[in-house]
């Protein structure tokens, strides 16, 4: 694409050299013995990314593929799952869950807050028969994570399985899948795993594969979208794939994860987000642009900021620095739309190439669409907090 701008939005992303150039090589061939083993080699390192023992499978999807496929897989029609909604994503996790025919008992939460867990005990209490809980951990459209360690206690208490919807988390921050005893999780490649968007990811633990097994096998779960057909697919060595693999974007993913576990660090990979998001909140809130999300609660892979007062709509910012600094943001949605935009820190984002311009962009707004006189580098101000620039 020419004059290809920033990407500053929470998915796709701008991806690294290593990503790029892995996708632009030949298609490799599924059953070619090399392609075989970078794709074995990718699951073992989504392993690492997912902090389990459990089998992690490759779709071709996006993030709501993953999503589906695990809550066609878990629950099926007339199970009564406990979701918590407190964002977009929250309400699209329950437009699924009703597609399946499950009985969706709504935790309400405050947008921007994350969930209460007094009022899940609350809403278990009142309503003791559940089959499960579903939770999106990581809400990018309001820029906070949900207590999932939490609420998986919770569900275990019931002797229930959790669903965690981590699209725009994994990867991004510590999410030990098994430590947490999170029961199926579903992410996607164009997130914090810093891959190009066509690859749903997900993983069940054995817990997880229990539930799955004992449901009705006449469940309407689908083909493709069913945690089954993929277990069985991965058991024959002939040929381990449903369909025909996206060999392509497995191959970024492999660059991708190849960089962030061996040159970054898992570690790593965490601490440049952090470092990203503590920079980007701290400097805006340095030019009159306040969080929506309380620090205790704000995602790493995405910051909320809301309009200033001095604003009709955030959509003012979003078309500025597209139109003059050719950099994308996002804007939120739903009970948020027109209030609040959302920054990614994911990728390309998360470094000071991409940072420092932006903040200075949003400078150059504040002067000289709103007549403020913001002194030049004043958005600057959370780098000086920093020991280490990235």
């Amino acid at each position: 694409m020419p004059n290809q701008p920033k990407l500053f939005t929470p998915g796709p992303v701008d991806v690294f050299d290593e990503t790029l150039a892995a996708l632009s090589g030949p298609v490799p061939y599924m059953m070619h013995p090399e392609w075989l083993a970078l794709q074995a080699e990718t699951g073992q390192m989504l392993q690492q990314v997912f902090q389990t023992k459990n089998r992690v499978f490759m779709a071709t999807s996006p993030g709501s593929g993953a999503i589906e496929t695990g809550v066609a897989s878990l629950f099926q029609a007339g199970d009564r799952v406990m979701a918590i909604r407190n964002g977009t994503f929250a309400e699209r996790l329950i437009q699924i869950l009703n597609t399946y025919g499950c009985e969706v008992i709504a935790v309400e939460g405050v947008w921007g807050q994350a969930i209460d867990l007094d009022r899940v005990a609350d809403a278990i209490r009142q309503q003791p028969d559940i089959d499960g809980i579903a939770v999106v951990g990581n809400e990018t459209g309001t820029g906070v994570r949900n207590p999932v360690q939490e609420l998986a206690q919770m569900a275990h208490e019931r002797d229930v399985p959790i669903f965690a919807d981590l699209v725009s988390g994994m990867g991004g921050y510590d999410i030990p899948m098994d430590k947490w005893e999170l029961d199926v999780v579903a992410t996607s490649s164009n997130k914090a795993l810093e891959m190009a968007p066509g690859l749903g990811i997900i993983s069940a633990s054995e817990r997880g594969w229990e539930i799955v097994d004992r449901k009705t096998p006449t469940a309407n779960r689908g083909w493709y979208l069913n945690l089954h057909t993929w277990r069985e697919a991965l058991e024959r060595p002939a040929f381990p794939f449903p369909t025909t693999p996206a060999t392509a974007s497995i191959a970024g993913l492999h660059a991708s994860l190849k960089r962030i576990l061996e040159v970054e660090t898992l570690e790593g990979h965490w601490a440049r987000y952090a470092w990203a998001q503590r920079v980007v909140r701290t400097g805006l809130a340095a030019i009159g642009f306040a969080s929506l999300a309380p620090d205790a609660v704000a995602s790493p892979t995405v910051s909320t900021i809301c309009k200033r007062a001095d604003m009709e709509n955030i959509e003012e910012l979003r078309d500025y620095l597209r139109d003059q600094h050719n950099s994308l943001i996002s804007t939120s949605g739903g009970l948020l739309m027109g209030q609040v935009a959302r920054i990614s820190h994911m990728g390309k984002a998360g470094t000071q190439e991409y940072v420092v311009p932006l903040l200075l962009a949003v400078e150059d707004f504040v002067r000289v669409k709103k007549g403020v006189a913001v002194p030049v580098g004043a958005s600057l101000v959370g780098l000086e907090a920093e020991d280490r620039w990235y």
